[in-house]
């Protein structure tokens, strides 16, 4: 008779049942803590107050003071201001305070308060335009349209400012309007001076002003132009027998472009070359 051989258990399963007992235990444990019992009369201690309603900040509304008070530390904007538009706007119904300076820059109390403080933290009580467009947004609010056109001044964006190119307070006063642009092109060429020149050849459209061709806030063509190409252009040389002027076959260039498309009029601002503002 043969002996039955005993063979051992494998080393694999020698671990696996103590394993999951001890995993087992792990889970049981993590899933549910024990209770913490509540301790007894004695060794409690005495009883907290209850927790106190946490106090909102009160929040200071400021107050319509009246021009008269803002005249009295600014009298040279008062007196630039009689000169403007915006002095004469009236607001009808119950703001009817919110008239002259505190009709852009908002109630004034706040302000007059925060005379004995620094200049910095004086200004945070009130609204200033040359920092915050909206000031002027509030009743121009075609202009923030026009300022998100796909070409525009970077007004938005914080780059540029309102006052840049308008004196809202009245400084420079034009037939057509008196809050308007500082000299009309000395505006632009604040920015733009390789425009400016003198030119041997001006451009007369340039003398007119800037804005024969350009619009001031935004345009759907590029540079700000109110047309493109020979459009433009036409709106004041209707006159040229286009396209076969002179000695060139204008024909033969119109696939490249018109005007200074093409690369011939590229002087449109004046020229010291030639006559036809070709470079």
């Amino acid at each position: 008779m043969i002996p039955k051989k005993s063979f051992p258990l494998l080393p694999s399963r020698r671990w696996i049942l103590p394993f999951c007992s001890i995993l087992s235990l792990t889970l049981f444990l993590a899933l549910f803590p024990s209770p913490v019992w509540p301790e007894s009369e004695g060794e409690r201690g005495p009883p907290s107050e209850a927790p106190k309603a946490i106090k909102a900040k009160e929040s200071v509304t400021a107050e319509y003071v009246g021009t008269d008070t803002c005249v009295l530390c600014h009298e040279k904007e008062a007196k630039e201001f009689r000169l403007s538009t915006h002095s004469r706007i009236s607001v009808p119904g119950e703001k009817v305070k919110a008239q002259g300076c505190e009709m852009c820059h908002g109630p004034g109390s706040l302000h007059v308060e925060a005379s004995d403080t620094d200049k910095k933290g004086k200004r945070q009580t009130i609204i200033n335009p040359k920092r915050d467009p909206s000031a002027c947004f509030n009743c121009h609010l075609d202009k923030k349209i026009e300022f998100r056109l796909p070409y525009h001044h970077p007004v938005l964006e914080g780059k540029v400012s309102c006052t840049d190119c308008h004196s809202a307070h009245g400084a420079e006063v034009r037939p057509w309007s008196a809050t308007t642009l500082n000299d009309m092109n000395e505006a632009c060429f604040k920015c733009h001076k390789e425009q400016r020149g003198p030119f041997v050849f001006e451009h007369e459209a340039v003398r007119e002003g800037c804005t024969t061709c350009h619009k001031v806030h935004g345009s759907i063509h590029p540079s700000l132009l109110m047309a493109r190409d020979s459009t433009l252009c036409l709106r004041c040389h209707t006159q040229v027998n286009f396209p076969t002027i002179g000695k060139s076959s204008h024909a033969a260039r119109l696939p490249q472009g018109t005007c200074f498309s093409a690369g011939c009029h590229t002087g449109m601002h004046g020229s010291n070359f030639d006559e036809h503002l070709r470079y």
